[in-house]
């Protein structure tokens, strides 16, 4: 397993977002998104540390090189304030442990500086990874549905996590 950590998002974070918006890398999310939405995302990450929400980090290892990124923010879900945490891994840093760490750090985080009692996360039905890592932190699925992202409709699991339990 390689050894990671997470770092608060920064200016020099934006080529994690490039990266991780090719098409092999962004097929379980309805593809990638245009450059102005990679942009405009990245501003978003930059200016959630200003005024609280979302929590994004870059994923990094012991010499500080990207590998990945993941987050939490505010959501609402079934009429329900709850937080969501979503992420990316580099291929290259795949079936290394560096996901499953990463979001044991977010969880962490979450029962730091989140109130909500709830944390989700929606990977697609077909994400096999994403869903072991779910089911792997501990989460439960609690329904799988159709939703749109990015103009696609896609099925996905919505797993659940009581941060403080």
């Amino acid at each position: 397993m390689t050894h990671v950590r997470l770092r608060r998002w920064t200016d020099v974070d934006f080529p994690i977002l490039a990266q991780s918006n090719a098409p092999e890398m962004t097929r379980f999310l309805g593809g990638p998104e245009s450059d102005a939405a990679v942009a405009r995302r990245h501003e978003r990450y930059l200016r959630g540390w200003d005024v609280g929400l979302p929590r994004m980090f870059a994923i990094v290892d012991d010499a500080g090189v990207a590998l990945g990124s993941i987050g939490w923010w505010e959501a609402t879900w079934r009429d329900h304030a709850v937080y969501e945490t979503g992420w990316t891994v580099f291929e290259h840093a795949q079936r290394r442990g560096v996901a499953t760490a990463a979001l044991a750090l977010v969880v962490s985080d979450v029962r730091e500086h989140g109130e909500r009692r709830l944390l989700m996360a929606c990977p697609a039905v077909d994400n096999v990874a994403s869903n072991a890592l779910c089911r792997a932190g501990g989460f439960t699925v609690a329904e799988t549905r159709e939703d749109t992202i990015r103009g696609a409709t896609l099925t996905l699991n919505f797993w659940t996590l009581d941060p403080g339990a």
